[in-house]
């Protein structure tokens, strides 16, 4: 009778979510940072959106657009005083640059884009000492995709032995907030399938092939909670519920973890994790939305989308990076 009740207990335990509707914990104060065509149909610009983690928002800056440059993929350190974001003028290639949210001006370092190739989907840690993005055509690299790591104050590249190859892309990369692990995606040889997401260890300076939460179809846009544990990212793969979907898979549990309410028929893609791992913000096309690619925002704690007054418009808003306001 006893171990009938203890397995019992344990079979309850295993469906329990993470964050448990009696527990609760209190909502956060979250800044969004996006990009928008709102009031440039041609050009992309930066926004940054507060959210007070319940119901209530509002835009509260942007980056200063230049005529005919389209800035992208905001990536903004968790301390909230660094914006890394991709940017290509008409007919040049794409360079990642530097915004200090504090001082509000660009605090790039020249080193960073001396490559006459296209830099993209940059990436940052905690405090926005380090910079990982995605090269093409690298002097000294290979003549495809390769990642990178960059560090401010030491205003130079960082050596990662065995991440990049010579015949196949690396890109996408995403930091840990601790930079203890960088996530990318490859079509290297040893995957699961079309392109896969790996895990590289710069301390170790070793990958770590995370084949099972691979599937034989597109698995793309990776990023990562503080720690690295969790790891959110998009896939085409069919048990889906329509197009591309969100996946959340915990490295700890080695098991993937529910987002009901978060998938659609339509794509759903480039997710954002806050550091803490509550918070989903992503993109969608489903056709309830405000345009025709939408951001939204979900908490793990309640399981629900939460409202976002003022975030969306009439035109495309995308690549969203979510993090937490002490």
């Amino acid at each position: 009778m006893k171990r009938s009740l203890f397995m019992a207990i344990l079979v309850f335990a295993s469906v329990i979510p993470l964050f448990t509707t009696a527990q609760d914990p209190a909502p956060r104060r979250l800044l969004i940072a996006f990009s928008s065509y709102r009031d440039r149909p041609k050009h992309a610009r930066v926004y940054f959106y507060e959210h007070d983690g319940v119901s209530k928002g509002k835009i509260v800056d942007s980056i200063d657009p230049v005529q005919n440059r389209q800035d992208y993929h905001p990536i903004v350190s968790s301390n909230g005083k660094i914006c890394a974001f991709a940017s290509e003028l008409e007919n040049q290639s794409s360079k990642v640059f530097v915004y200090d949210l504090t001082q509000k001006k660009l605090v790039t370092p020249k080193e960073l884009n001396k490559s006459p190739g296209a830099q993209l989907h940059p990436s940052v840690n905690a405090d926005g000492t380090l910079v990982a993005f995605a090269s093409w055509d690298k002097p000294g690299a290979s003549q495809r995709w390769d990642v990178n790591l960059f560090s401010i104050p030491g205003t130079k590249f960082l050596d990662t032995p065995g991440l990049n190859t010579p015949k196949f892309d690396e890109h996408m990369p995403a930091l840990s907030a601790d930079g203890r692990w960088l996530a990318y995606v490859s079509n290297r040889t040893g995957g699961v399938g079309l392109a896969d997401i790996w895990l590289y260890d710069p301390k170790a300076e070793k990958i770590v092939a995370i084949p099972e939460i691979n599937s034989a179809f597109a698995d793309l846009t990776p990023c990562l909670s503080a720690d690295g544990k969790l790891i959110a990212f998009a896939s085409d793969r069919p048990t889906g519920k329509g197009g591309r979907d969100i996946y959340l898979y915990d490295r700890s549990k080695k098991s993937f973890l529910p987002l009901p309410g978060v998938n659609s028929v339509a794509n759903e893609q480039t997710p954002s994790l806050s550091p803490d791992g509550r918070y989903l913000a992503f993109v969608s096309e489903r056709i309830k939305g405000e345009g025709e690619r939408d951001i939204y925002l979900y908490d793990r704690a309640t399981q629900k989308l939460l409202p976002t007054p003022g975030l969306n418009s009439k035109r495309e808003d995308m690549d969203p990076c979510v993090i937490v306001l002490e």
